[in-house]
């Protein structure tokens, strides 16, 4: 596939059904700016997008990945092999992806007791797990996962940052909850016996701080910011701001599970809530993101 001759082609059957980019773009819900990346070559259209953008052109995605008019007899020839290429190499990155992401995580989870006063064998099988799975990611065969097909307008940019707005805005709100932060306590009794008690707090609050537990009040610091930036992105979108605020809101995960990960004990089920509320908020942004610049 040639994308610079994919992006002529596309320009030049636009320009002959009389388009503009935007009107093509509103055609196959994407942006103008993600046509305008086509057709100068500094982008391909997502597999999932070739299909209706084949038919808002009048053409076929045999002749789209091939960048020229076919014959009936080059069509019946080419589309299938240019077809699959074009799912094999989508499937290849998306395998070594995945497969890098998951040995990162995997190898540091195996040396955290190298750099931590706490016994953690549960994360070191988590490690080893995730290394397992980044080497069948990495060299497995077989086909694709079939995930579905949802409909256009749930898969439109503006969708998926109205749905990092919720998310955010449900883990904020939890924040706000005097149950995310755990702090636990030694209390000597009256016999001499030494007992331990819990206490919550919300993410906003200075306790934790103070007990050298910083992770709480970060996270909630990171998601006001996240919910303002995410507000001002569903008006006016722009790229570089949508880049900026999934990898704002991956570091607020991680702030989130950084108590659980070290093995201090200063988790709750609200905690937990929060850290998922934050992870959907980031899938709707890497959605966002991808249909942008599609």
């Amino acid at each position: 596939m040639d994308c610079r001759k994919t992006g002529l082609f596309i320009c030049f059957l636009r320009k002959q059904q009389g388009l503009t980019q935007a009107e093509l773009a509103d055609r196959i819900g994407v942006t103008d700016k993600a046509v305008s990346r086509w057709e100068t070559g500094r982008g391909f259209p997502d597999v999932g997008l070739l299909e209706p953008l084949a038919a808002a052109l009048g053409t076929s995605v045999a002749e789209l990945l091939t960048g020229e008019p076919l014959t009936e007899e080059e069509k019946a020839a080419q589309s299938d092999s240019a077809l699959l290429e074009s799912l094999r190499y989508t499937r290849r990155m998306g395998r070594k992806i995945a497969a890098v992401l998951l040995a990162i995580a995997g190898v540091l989870l195996l040396l955290t007791p190298l750099f931590l006063a706490v016994r953690t064998p549960a994360l070191c099988l988590v490690g080893a797990g995730l290394l397992v799975l980044a080497a069948e990611a990495a060299w497995w065969k077989g086909p694709p996962l079939r995930l579905g097909r949802f409909s256009s307008a749930l898969l439109r940019p503006g969708t998926a940052r109205a749905g990092t707005v919720v998310c955010l805005g449900i883990a904020f709100v939890l924040e706000l909850t005097p149950y995310g932060a755990v702090l636990n306590f030694a209390r000597m009794a009256e016999d001499g016996t030494i007992g331990r008690f819990r206490e919550t707090y919300s993410y906003f609050s200075l306790m934790p701080f103070g007990y050298a537990n910083f992770f709480p009040l970060l996270t909630g610091v990171l998601t006001v910011l996240l919910l303002f930036l995410s507000l001002v992105q569903l008006f006016r979108p722009r790229e570089r701001l949508g880049n900026a605020l999934f990898v704002l809101d991956i570091v607020g995960v991680v702030f989130s599970l950084l108590p659980l990960l070290l093995g201090l004990d200063f988790f709750s089920a609200v905690g937990a809530a929060i850290t998922a509320a934050l992870g959907l908020a980031a899938a709707c942004l890497a959605l966002a993101n991808r249909r942008q610049a599609a």
